[in-house]
């Protein structure tokens, strides 16, 4: 059985990033850029004013002050998205908005609140230097500079800067659909109350939502029963999609179709099992450049399961350079026991303590117990050397994509390592 590290070392390995796709820009938010982006012009195109003023010429202000103050005459009003007409000359000024561009003659706009008057003539009160408040063409970008390279996540202010050299669609990498296999006969849909043995179907939408939040398309299919025919077709309708998904049905019970079921469709086993606590049964693949996830049924194993692999997996598809799970260093509020020989991710609450972040377990660390995972901010990762973490001891907690975007914290692929590079 292979070690949490050595896992993801090998998903990782085996994934790639997607195609490229052209989208509106308004769409692009969160999409990794497939182009590099150079200027088509100077930005701003025009010397303009910084504020609302007056254009002037700065030597005509050299002596004003509030108690000389120096008079000049307004020959004209220049609003944002008009041009002047006149030439600023000896004696002159040009009453100038936000924006507007600057009339030929002057070299300095002077702030409206720095004069007195407001009719033909002004009053200025303060000196004039060349260059004040005056944007000049080019300040933000000149004709074929680099607006940002292919491999950049696109943030708001990126978008803006798009239209800004008028680019209303750009080159994307295209975004994983992934296709989600629930498996087992004692599974309902969400809105029927279950009976007997039966249990809710949570794990899909559990995954759906840490599929949308990690940038992808999720698309929950049909439940497959308990039957080797049904969890094939299930399983080869799945094979249309980018990544495949499938719960519960890869441990060893006499109903566990979905290894046999992928076998058939020609799945290249990677591994299956992994020393780790919750979440050993994992069993992971790929059928041509797809991965295949088998997840553990039971539903914190499989969003657990889902944040240490199938994630990284999908935001490397997805174009992104970093796809390690944020992390802090945490101090144990209490004694946590831990597995033997196995990496074991503990359920915590973090808090704030005086001398940095204090981790303490959601409860009971059972692996059906979904409200754990619910309340967790983190995954505080137990290591493999180790069968009790004493309060106070020092462990690393991988964030909670929910917690942990809000903050700079140290980002690394493996959980007790350093991944190898090639």
């Amino acid at each position: 059985m292979i070690s949490a590290d050595q896992a993801i070392q090998i998903v990782l390995d085996n994934v790639t990033p997607l195609g490229v796709e052209r989208i509106p820009i308004v769409a692009a938010l969160g999409r990794v850029l497939a182009q590099d982006i150079s200027s088509p012009r100077d930005i701003p195109g025009f010397d303009n004013s910084a504020m609302d003023g007056y254009a002037v010429r700065a030597a005509d202000l050299a002596k004003a002050s509030e108690a000389i103050p120096v008079k000049l005459t307004v020959v004209e009003t220049v609003g944002a998205g008009m041009m002047p007409t006149r030439r600023v000359s000896a004696g002159e000024a040009v009453r100038t908005m936000t924006g507007a561009p600057i009339a030929e003659g002057a070299d300095a706009i002077v702030q409206v609140e720095r004069t007195r008057g407001g009719g033909s003539v002004v009053e200025f009160l303060v000196a004039a230097e060349k260059g004040d408040s005056i944007r000049p063409r080019g300040e933000d970008l000149r004709l074929g500079d680099l607006v940002m390279s292919a491999g950049r996540t696109l943030k708001p202010a990126d978008l803006g800067m798009l239209a800004s050299v008028n680019r209303s669609m750009v080159e994307v990498i295209r975004r994983p659909r992934v296709a989600i296999v629930a498996t087992g006969d004692e599974l309902v849909d969400v809105d029927q109350s279950p009976s007997g043995p039966q249990v809710v179907n949570s794990s899909a939408y559990a995954l759906a939502g840490a599929i949308a939040e990690a940038g992808a398309e999720a698309v929950i299919l049909k439940v497959a029963r308990d039957d080797a025919r049904e969890i094939r077709e299930r399983l080869a309708e799945a094979m249309t999609f980018d990544v495949v998904l499938s719960t519960g049905g890869v441990s060893v019970g006499q109903f566990d179709h979905v290894t046999g079921a992928l076998d058939e469709l020609g799945m290249r086993q990677l591994f299956h099992g992994v020393a780790q606590r919750p979440g050993r049964p994992l069993k992971f693949g790929t059928v041509g450049y797809r991965p295949i996830f088998g997840l553990p049924g039971n539903p914190v194993s499989t969003l657990v399961c889902f944040y240490l692999y199938a994630r990284p997996a999908i935001l490397k598809m997805s174009g992104m350079r970093r796809v390690g799970i944020p992390r802090i260093q945490a101090r144990c509020a209490v004694d946590i026991k831990i597995g033997k020989d196995v990496t074991e991710f503990v359920r915590v609450r973090l808090e704030r303590g005086a001398d940095g972040w204090l981790a303490t377990p959601t409860g009971s660390q059972g692996s059906g117990i979904l409200s754990s995972l619910s309340r967790a901010d983190g995954l505080l990762v137990g290591p493999s050397t180790e069968t009790l973490l004493k309060a106070g001891a020092q462990a690393a907690v991988l964030l909670m994509p929910s917690y942990g975007d809000g903050g700079a914290v140290e980002a690394d692929e493996l959980f007790e390592g350093r991944r190898h590079s090639h």
